[in-house]
């Protein structure tokens, strides 16, 4: 006979919890909570007879401020969720997907699925972003606050992967609590509920991977831009040699013909200045060929 059939699920507010008279197993949950700070701890704790820990999510990059929490506990009868702090109220939006007593499996199915679609949402979307980054990066379109865009990028990606890492292993520890006790007959979690988290690990897992890519990606675009910077930077002096270097020939001439000698016969020749005119521009000139012919500018 299969066990724990027809689990329900409950979904309290933290307020609510301290002030109602609370059965044995809510009492458990709010010591926990106390015990165990979830404000600076995330993770699954095993009791004799029930599963309970703690989760929760950051707003943007501030690593101080967590925007979503919550306190849960988990036996043979109900799941049990006490929300801590939810600004955005993204955990009520999730869990008012099935009403109050719903099947433990398709409550869970609707909280955690729902986490994972926005945490993808947010990891797709910052892919689009650094693909069009680096887009603009290859066109040449380089601007001075690309280094601040991919610091507050860096910033965000390492928030998501501590999250999504506490998350993981929060997971990992339910299934690799119960695999110790499913020799057992004190399992807490039924087949379905246990597929369920098995499936939640391998999500988990992937999604972890994605943002460690994204990680790696923005070294990369990183990479590219100090490049396109010393490239723009190289071809400016580059120019500015070029320039530099073709008209040095005539600091030589105006140095020449400016000594006055008296032995100099240019100096009293009625065309000396159009010679030593003609001759600049000439200079000029031959030098703005050999450079054009070697493509240095």
């Amino acid at each position: 006979m299969e066990q724990n059939k027809g689990r329900s699920t409950r979904i309290l507010e933290w307020e609510e919890l301290q002030k109602k008279n609370r059965s044995p197993k809510e009492e458990l949950l709010m010591q926990s909570v106390y015990r165990l700070e979830p404000a600076y701890w995330v993770g699954v704790k095993l009791l004799e007879e029930c599963l309970y820990g703690a989760f929760c999510f950051h707003r943007g990059a501030d690593v101080k401020r967590r925007v979503a929490s919550a306190a849960f506990l988990l036996d043979e009868q109900e799941f049990l969720l006490v929300i801590l702090k939810d600004e955005n109220d993204v955990l009520h939006r999730l869990s008012g997907g099935s009403g109050e007593g719903a099947e433990m499996e398709e409550k869970l199915e609707t909280v955690f699925e729902g986490l994972l679609k926005q945490a993808k949402q947010k990891v797709e979307e910052m892919e689009k972003y650094l693909i069009d980054m680096e887009q603009e990066i290859v066109g040449g379109r380089i601007s001075r606050n690309r280094n601040r865009s991919i610091f507050e990028c860096k910033r965000l990606l390492t928030v998501w992967k501590n999250d999504y890492m506490q998350f993981l292993n929060m997971i990992e520890g339910i299934n690799g609590l119960e695999e110790k006790k499913k020799d057992t007959s004190k399992k807490i979690l039924n087949e379905e509920a246990a597929c369920y988290f098995r499936i939640y690990e391998n999500k988990l897992r992937h999604l972890t991977e994605e943002n460690q890519f994204l990680y790696e990606e923005l070294v990369h675009i990183r990479e590219a831009l100090d490049a396109a910077l010393s490239y723009e930077q190289n071809r400016i002096m580059k120019l500015f040699t070029t320039v530099t270097t073709i008209f040095m020939p005539l600091s030589l001439i105006a140095g020449w013909y400016g000594m006055n000698f008296e032995g100099m016969p240019e100096l009293h020749w009625r065309y000396g200045y159009g010679f030593v005119s003609a001759l600049s521009v000439l200079v000029v000139l031959a030098c703005f060929w050999f450079f054009r012919k070697k493509k240095l500018f």
